[in-house]
């Protein structure tokens, strides 16, 4: 989870942008390709307004990711300095979630419906009387609660065009991905044998001069056959 402390294991995510155009092409100087004049001061104000905004008992969402600074999970103001430093780009990526025992839910709403039904008189209730009493109920155990929060550190290299987030957890990495390609308008592409390979082409490989159908054909091969998995 954290660039500065434990084990540094760590997902890789090339950074592409979209040229004026139109042509897709890595981001960062070792890739041969750079930033677009004035990209950073930009995408600073786009990375304020997806900073981390805390939960509130009162609103519907049940979860919220956002922007904080790398190793202070409670730091959302993204001071400049903090965020760009020697070519580098870091941040850390929190997400708060309302989690409300399943027990503790069930007993209130039970506690609730038997108070409604004595209220209005009826011994059956409505599939959306149950639902309003629901939100009413973990509306209210929320106020008695408070989220729980999880932040994993992510760290991008201009220079490499790479960006390492400390996650290999699916649902983290997408919510990731989706929330910098809002901030700053790159797109992430998950590092793999062939997004690796395509990024070490240069212009003294003969497949990609002479044969670039060869690269393009290329297929996965099965090593298991089906039924076997």
């Amino acid at each position: 989870m954290s660039a500065l402390s434990g084990s540094l294991s760590y997902s890789r995510f090339f950074v592409t942008i979209q040229g004026r155009d139109g042509t897709i092409r890595s981001a960062g100087s070792a890739a041969d390709g750079s930033l677009p004049r004035g990209f950073l001061d930009r995408s600073y104000e786009k990375l304020l307004h997806h900073a981390m905004r805390p939960l509130d008992a009162d609103e519907p969402e049940s979860e919220r990711s956002g922007w904080c600074v790398l190793g202070d999970p409670l730091d959302v103001s993204l001071p400049k300095e903090r965020v760009y430093l020697e070519g580098f780009v870091n941040l850390g990526f929190r997400t708060d979630k309302w989690v409300i025992p399943g027990a503790m839910l069930r007993t209130r709403l039970r506690q609730a419906e038997i108070a409604y039904r004595e209220q209005v008189g009826r011994e059956k209730l409505s599939r959306r009387e149950r639902a309003e009493l629901k939100e009413v109920v973990t509306r209210e155990l929320r106020k008695k609660l408070v989220p729980s929060t999880r932040a994993v550190d992510l760290t991008w290299s201009l220079d490499e065009g790479l960006v390492r987030f400390f996650s290999h957890t699916a649902s983290a990495m997408l919510s990731m991905v989706d929330l910098f390609e809002k901030t700053f308008g790159a797109k992430l592409v998950a590092e793999s044998p062939y997004t690796l390979a395509s990024r070490l082409r240069t212009d003294d490989d003969p497949i990609a001069l002479d044969d670039e159908a060869l690269w393009e054909a290329l297929t996965p091969t099965i090593l298991v056959p089906e039924g076997d998995a």
